[in-house]
């Protein structure tokens, strides 16, 4: 864990929050901190609930009522700081203008703006909302719970440790990320309605919720091919070729988003030379990197409790593979945020998937070896709840505002 901090962290990191300058050094009055504590205070509160609520991995159904208590707790507080946001996230005051542009016109109107029917989905929402006398802020609100019902459901249907899940969702920055790109965010969350019908092997109804998130971000396309993708046999080889496949792509990358632009996202075009077109720092890539790792270091844990579970491998392999082009063009990150979700289910099963004690002629024996098996999960459970805090100290001492610009945190009562 002292070389994954080493690696990632700089001795000096600087925040920034519009003209305010905030430096992460030895010196002066809070060094940004003032502005992050709400969020590693929710962070602490989503692990908390381990702690407080249960004694011990095992137990985590043992109340549902406990847990639906938690979620909702979480949910809330998730919510409560999505919603009374200022001015963070690079797109905050860009929608608040585009939902002053949208929302007078009519639907008829938006149909035919130039810029209403690109998103057509988000711009009849906009519509719908200012239609009922809603302002900017109750905008976010409304948007944010459903955002946040939906994963809620997510985690508390697929995971089997929703505590753990929604830890995830805060630090490896999809709560940040829902607080910055805000359609994106939105296409993100419609997709995660899909992974019952990607498991099902569903296709049609796949591609129905898939079309109804391009509604609201046309890169969530990106996503279709996915549907076959991520249901191939968790091969090493294959997946071995596609990396080196991948090399000559990041080496011509320049030439490669030229054709790609061209013909499938002509909207990203005009990304091509821009500051988003530069590199995210190396150290991007180690967190992915690690999690594909662990991930495959246990794929024969979790193919055997469920071969659907090929599904959340192969989507760790993938997110790492944008990650380490995003090094490159910091604008691939985006499209990870269409499979990085999957580790809130990926990094619980995980942990619960140390193979259970086999039934022995002994029952001391047996019971040892529960313990033991036990044990291991509690360790496991550390080590990715260490790890996933740790990437929320980075990410928030990235760059100005950190990953996403939403660090410093700042409400508008602050």
């Amino acid at each position: 864990m002292y070389l994954f901090a080493l690696l990632m962290f700089d001795k000096k990191e600087y925040l920034r929050y519009n003209k305010k300058k905030i430096v992460w050094k030895d010196g002066g009055k809070d060094g940004g901190l003032s502005g992050i504590v709400p969020v590693l205070c929710l962070g602490s509160v989503l692990w908390a609930r381990e702690l407080g609520f249960s004694n011990g991995i095992a137990d985590e159904k043992r109340t549902a009522r406990l847990q639906w208590t938690f979620l909702l707790l979480a949910g809330g507080l998730f919510v409560l700081m999505a919603t009374m946001r200022y001015g963070i996230g690079y797109d905050y005051f860009n929608y608040e203008r585009l939902y002053e542009q949208l929302g007078p016109m009519t639907a008829a109107q938006l149909v035919q703006d130039p810029l209403g029917k690109q998103f057509i989905g988000y711009s009849l929402l906009t519509h719908l909302l200012y239609r009922a006398g809603l302002d900017y802020r109750s905008l976010l609100l409304v948007i944010n719970l459903l955002m946040t019902g939906v994963v809620l459901w997510f985690v508390k249907r697929y995971s089997p440790l929703p505590w753990m899940s929604l830890f995830f969702y805060l630090t490896l920055q999809f709560f940040a990320h829902s607080m910055n790109l805000f359609r994106q965010s939105i296409a993100a969350t419609i997709c995660l309605l899909a992974y019952p019908f990607l498991k099902k092997r569903k296709l049609l109804l796949f591609v129905l919720v898939v079309l109804l998130a391009a509604a609201f971000h046309t890169s969530v396309l990106f996503f279709l091919p996915f549907y076959w993708i991520l249901n191939w046999k968790c091969d090493g080889r294959l997946l071995g070729e596609l990396a080196l496949a991948a090399v000559p792509v990041y080496l011509f990358s320049n030439q490669a988003a030229q054709l790609v632009t061209q013909y499938l996202f002509p909207n990203y075009a005009g990304y091509i030379g821009s500051r988003y077109w530069a590199g995210l720092g190396y150290r991007y890539a180690i967190f992915p990197i690690l999690y594909f790792t662990a991930a495959w270091l246990t794929r024969c844990w979790l193919l055997a409790e469920g071969q659907e579970n090929r599904i959340l491998i192969n989507s760790s392999f993938y997110v790492m593979l944008l990650y380490v082009f995003s090094t490159h063009h910091m604008i691939l990150e985006r499209f990870s945020i269409y499979l990085f979700p999957y580790a809130m289910l990926l990094l619980p099963k995980m942990v619960v998937s140390v193979p259970a004690v086999q039934e022995r002629a002994g029952k001391k024996e047996n019971k040892h070896l529960e313990r033991q098996r036990r044990e291991s999960m509690v360790l496991l459970a550390v080590l990715a709840v260490a790890a996933g805090f740790a990437y929320l100290c980075f990410a928030s001492m990235q760059g100005t505002n950190g990953f996403h610009k939403v660090y410093p945190y700042v409400s508008v009562w602050s």
